[in-house]
């Protein structure tokens, strides 16, 4: 590897591998990951550990330990398929996006936490940023909502989870997003087919400048400063507009004249440009293409470095530190992942201020099988006790009572005896894991 950072690519042919990790650098492949293809705007990188796709015809997670050794991959069902994925910063969370809903999923447990809803039509885009998720869909609504608010939405209210500012400037299917650094103080920009790009600001809610363009735009990145915003048109042509633009105007017209210095247009693809992305350093700028080309240009110049050619039109292109299975092939992964959950349960979400320990030893959760088997018991107790009491119409009714009333008490034994074992193995757990003697009994 001569680069600190990898290139990640798919297409849609997914005829040779469904990603491939390229050397920005030298432009040489490092390791492929086949099985399936990646819908757009449907793929991530997770505590840099695992790489993980969203099929774009299944309602399937695939995922990769990006090692290069280790190419198998494990696939997790979920409750439809995937528009749009991304994953949190600290790895704690899976965001995904089916139809028109945001789930959450938390990686070590596979709980299902929250659902949002307020978009109206499928959702096409999904970024996670410092506590923030930004949505972008078919309903030309930008939404943002906070993290915190909806994992510690209480359970006892059913009222949705309210977002922090909802942005209906557009008048066509938002088409990307991105979102700057800073948290509730940082600026988001959208690009959408109605050929504009908009600068948002998180805090005030206030629109801060509309890029009008004369092709409708795919794709939008901004440097790691934010000094200059990339638009990627339908026509193939890539824009590069200074974002510090004096005299400052609300709504600015970017055209094709030379003598525009505020905007430099990078000309090479010959369809339209559907991802762009941005090295850490903000000197080189990676774009993918419908005409099967992904290309690295030198943001200063203009010109092209760089071109890769691919079998089909790019779904995803994206830049990620180098991951340590990567240079050290001995590596091993110790994150742990279950199967995500596929319909949300009530007691999923905890109350504020309370934190709930997940045991998973071996890979295995004991206590939640001794739970699940006291609730089978519980049903099917339930069950019983009213096929008994509406199913013998010839015995007598009083005779029916006690027998109900004495295999209820011994069913009440038996379940305070499991009640009783689960606790048991749940403070030995603790004891045995967290070496912390208050636990033992």
């Amino acid at each position: 590897m001569t680069s600190n950072e990898i290139l990640l690519t798919s297409e849609v042919t997914g005829q040779l591998w469904n990603v491939c990790v390229w050397d920005p650098e030298s432009g040489t492949s490092v390791v492929t990951f086949k099985g399936g293809t990646s819908a757009p705007h449907g793929l991530a990188v997770l505590d840099h550990q695992y790489l993980v796709s969203a099929s774009p015809t299944k309602p399937v997670l695939t995922l990769w330990p990006l090692h290069k050794r280790d190419t198998t991959c494990s696939k997790m069902v979920c409750p439809g398929n995937i528009s749009a994925l991304d994953i949190t910063e600290d790895g704690c969370y899976i965001v995904a996006a089916i139809a028109e809903k945001i789930y959450i999923w938390q990686v070590c447990s596979g709980r299902l936490l929250s659902i949002l809803s307020r978009h109206y039509q499928t959702i096409t885009c999904l970024k996670c940023s410092s506590g923030l998720i930004v949505s972008g869909g078919e309903d030309s609504l930008v939404i943002v909502w906070s993290l915190e608010k909806a994992l510690c939405e209480q359970v006892e209210s059913k009222a949705p989870v309210i977002p922090e500012q909802v942005w209906s400037s557009h008048s066509l299917p938002v088409t990307d997003l991105q979102v700057g650094v800073g948290g509730h103080l940082s600026r988001v920009v959208s690009s959408s087919l109605d050929q504009t790009c908009r600068l948002y600001d998180v805090n005030s809610g206030e629109l801060l400048c509309t890029f009008v363009f004369e092709v409708g735009i795919c794709s939008v990145v901004m440097d790691p400063a934010e000094y200059r915003l990339f638009a990627g048109g339908s026509s193939g042509s890539i824009y590069a507009v200074n974002l510090f633009e004096t005299p400052v105007r609300r709504e600015r017209h970017i055209t094709d004249k030379k003598e525009d210095q505020s905007c430099l247009r990078f000309d090479g693809h010959e369809k339209q440009v559907t991802c762009l992305c941005v090295t850490m350093d903000g000197c080189q700028l990676v774009s993918g293409s419908h005409d099967h080309k992904v290309k690295i240009w030198d943001i200063f110049s203009g010109q092209c470095l760089r071109t890769i050619e691919l079998k089909g039109p790019l779904t995803n292109v994206q830049l990620t530190m180098v991951t340590p299975g990567l240079v050290n092939p001995d590596v091993k992964y110790k994150l742990p992942i279950q199967p995500l959950q596929r319909v949300f349960h009530a007691d999923a979400r905890e109350d504020v201020g309370q934190v709930t320990l997940n045991l998973l030893l071996h890979g295995e959760n004991e206590e939640a099988e001794i739970e699940e088997n006291i609730l089978e018991a519980e049903s099917e107790i339930m069950m019983d006790l009213k096929y008994r009491a509406e199913g013998s119409e010839n015995t007598n009714a009083n005779e029916v009572c006690a027998n109900v009333r004495t295999e209820d008490f011994e069913n009440s034994s038996e379940l305070a005896n499991l009640r009783k074992a689960n606790n048991e193995l749940f403070h030995f757990a603790v004891s045995k894991l967290l070496h912390n003697d208050q636990y033992d009994k």
